[in-house]
């Protein structure tokens, strides 16, 4: 196995910004380049805080080469990290006293045939088992990949063997009258874990799924599939769809899970006329018996978006992947695209049926909650927002164990600059706090060169603990695109 280089990172970059015009915290937030380097860049981070010890921190990211053949990659090169072995790493970043060293290297999840491994997640069970993993896939022969996790249970000395979540090695795993499309991205693109404390299932989705069922003769739609383990993820069961024939899903969603409660939000073509619904629509799916079988209804406090525009509102743009949001600090961040309504789902573990719904527009991002599983629908709150910014991207939202819950977002400004705000709620999502401003100086958008073609900056990430926000995202004020870790403490906002 091939090892990267073991790197202590300390301390906190200072910078302006004349872009951010809403009025700061007046805290400063600790924040430094963490993962990436001039060589193998770093982006769509994840990041995940021990409830056993909260200075055990572990977070990942995708590595991408930033050159191929000699060439600095370009923004049309995807098809050519497919086929270089080691183009693209799951980098492998683990803390132990809260922030202060880390230890830089790579997951060791490359074996065999699999000589890359894109779009990475990393999760921690209640017991501190430390769950990481990516995509890892074959750079030769017709063979595409799978999705797959490695456990360490010693803070992250020693991992295990890949366990195979959702594979395209077949349909064998699929639950029966499931077709999902076999090849090329389909169904795996970007795999997410989800742990219920409560019961221990841990949960896997792939959300960008394919199926030609209830399609047009040679069309696919979109389809998301879950799977779970209740062996602490040393392996899965029956892969389930997210939708249903009443409710068949037409784009993107998001999924959360918690007190024993699996949930799913997504744009369905149709519904049952006693919906009383136009569709598409949006759908808010409950499952109580780990995906298995999901009761559905309309959410009417969010229309999907009008028929024929195909995407999200601007608070969710994203160049690939379909994120969402939740689960203490073991869900997949925000941004991405094609959930139409939807940017965030989360489940408070502190109080059972009780969840938080996330939408937004260029110059806000609101929140909903529901404290009867989804039954009913609080009026939305804004939950954040960066005066200035034409845009709002790549949200995160998440509860910590005791219910606070999170919000990370992407400022970015008319001259394509950005920097990340954070706000939190103390109420459940009832309200939320005035904005923080995380990072200290604007990122430039693009590094001619140092960006990896900008393939790998689909999503960014936040994990809350009972002390802190710990959050990861891409940046390239080092020169080029690596991620940055920012912490701010609870009592700042």
């Amino acid at each position: 196995m091939k090892r990267a280089l073991c790197v202590y990172v300390m301390g906190v970059l200072i910078g302006t910004a004349a872009h951010a015009q809403t009025p700061p915290n007046p805290f400063a937030s600790d924040e430094y380049l963490l993962m990436g380097d001039s060589t193998r860049g770093a982006g769509e981070p994840m990041i995940a805080v021990d409830p056993t010890n909260m200075k055990n921190i572990v977070a990942v990211a995708m590595g991408n080469l930033q050159r191929l053949g000699g060439e600095a990659a370009t923004g049309n090169m995807t098809d050519a990290y497919h086929a270089v072995a080691g183009s693209t790493i799951t980098w492998l970043a683990v803390t132990h006293d809260g922030g202060s060293s880390w230890k830089i290297g790579e997951l060791p999840i490359r074996t065999g045939k699999f000589t890359r491994c894109p779009d990475s997640f990393v999760s921690v069970t209640a017991d501190g088992t430390f769950l990481a993993g990516c995509e890892p896939r074959e750079t030769t022969g017709d063979f595409y990949g799978t999705s797959a996790l490695v456990i360490s249970t010693d803070k992250g000395e020693t991992w295990s063997k890949p366990v195979d979540l959702i594979s395209s090695y077949g349909a064998k795993k699929f639950a029966p009258g499931l077709k999902p499309r076999i090849g090329g991205n389909a169904p795996w693109d970007r795999p997410f874990l989800y742990i219920d404390d409560s019961t221990g299932v841990i949960y896997a989705q792939a959300g960008g799924g394919e199926t030609d069922i209830d399609t047009e003769p040679g069309r696919f739609r979109t389809q998301g599939y879950i799977t779970a383990s209740t062996d602490q993820g040393k392996s899965f069961g029956t892969i389930y769809a997210w939708d249903s024939k009443e409710y068949p899903q037409i784009g993107r969603g998001r999924m959360t899970a918690g007190t024993g409660i699996a949930a799913v939000a997504y744009i369905a073509r149709t519904a049952p006329a006693s919906e009383d619904a136009t569709c598409p629509c949006v759908v808010f799916g409950v499952s109580r018996d780990r995906g298995k079988t999901f009761s559905y209804h309309v959410l009417k406090n969010l229309p999907a978006p009008p028929a024929g525009r195909g995407g999200p509102p601007p608070a969710q743009a994203g160049r690939g992947g379909a994120p969402g949001a939740g689960g203490r600090g073991r869900g997949p961040g925000g941004g991405g695209r094609g959930s139409g309504g939807v940017a965030g789902l989360a489940a408070d573990p502190a109080k059972p049926g009780r969840f938080a719904l996330m939408t937004g527009t260029s110059a806000e991002l609101r929140v909903s909650v529901s404290d009867d599983f989804g039954q009913t629908w609080s009026p939305f709150v804004t939950a954040g927002h960066t005066d200035n910014a034409v845009s709002l991207t790549k949200p995160s939202l998440e509860y910590s164990p005791k219910g606070v819950l999170a919000l990370m977002w992407r400022a970015i400004y008319a001259d394509g600059t950005y920097d990340i705000w954070s706000s939190v709620s103390r109420d459940g999502g009832g309200s939320f706090s005035a904005p923080v401003r995380v990072s200290h100086a604007v990122s430039p958008g693009s590094v001619p060169a140092r960006n990896a073609g900008m393939f790998g900056d689909d999503l960014q990430h936040l994990a809350v603990d009972d002390q802190n926000v710990h959050m990861v995202w891409a940046d390239s004020r080092a020169g080029f695109q690596g991620v940055w870790y920012g912490r701010v403490p609870l009592t700042a906002y």
